[in-house]
């Protein structure tokens, strides 16, 4: 899949890069999340959230946005998207963004594939509806791995100028909640900061109306 269409990575010379996390469950790891964002000065992030557990979780939500942080959306349902028809996507990304906008105010269109599943015909139909399709080029495996060092490992040694590393901030991984501190410290201190994916998009606009190369 082109990259044009997909974005995982937005090649850069500035030393900054997006922390993203999918939020589909729970209260506790989300909340707690804001708080160890807050305590280590993380103050741009993006964050993607389901339809339904923004339409279940109404106040966390809005919480998130009014902490200045970016909101997106992760579809409807955490459901595979290359299993289901066209009508089915159209549905679950207009509800997901009809939510988001109700409970946070946002009008995004930046998206998310559950799983980060998708195929040319999901990514074609995404497209179709104006969606700004975002992966990522750094899968820190939270969700999987529950020894804080590996998390740490596959995530600080990859990163780069214009990652966009992928985070969750969900019931029950709590290990994310003990990563992210770590991964903020070093990555820091290899003179790296951090930006939302939106202003990762404006810096790539900035670029080619300059005719400039990362």
């Amino acid at each position: 899949m082109s990259t044009d269409r997909v974005l995982s990575r937005i090649p850069t010379n500035k030393k900054v890069i997006a922390l993203t996390f999918d939020i589909a469950n729970g209260r506790a790891v989300p909340l707690r999340m804001l708080s160890v964002l807050r305590r280590n000065g993380i103050r741009k992030a993006t964050f993607f959230l389901t339809g339904i557990w923004a339409e279940l979780n109404p106040d966390i939500a809005r919480r998130i946005r009014q902490k200045g942080y970016e909101i997106a959306s992760h579809g409807y349902r955490h459901q595979d998207y290359r299993k289901h028809t066209n009508s089915w996507i159209e549905q679950e990304v207009k509800t997901a963004k009809k939510i988001i906008l109700q409970t946070t105010g946002v009008n995004t269109n930046l998206f998310r594939t559950p799983g980060g599943d998708m195929n040319e015909r999901v990514v074609y139909k995404l497209k179709s509806m104006n969606q700004t399709i975002v992966h990522w080029d750094v899968d820190s495996l939270d969700w999987k791995l529950n020894d804080i060092s590996k998390i740490v490992k596959r995530v600080v040694p990859q990163a780069r100028a214009g990652s966009i590393i992928l985070l969750h901030a969900c019931d029950p991984w709590i290990q994310s909640l003990a990563s992210v501190p770590i991964i903020v410290r070093r990555l820091r201190q290899k003179g790296y900061r951090f930006v939302t994916v939106t202003e990762l998009l404006h810096g790539k606009k900035r670029r080619r109306k300059s005719g400039a190369n990362p």
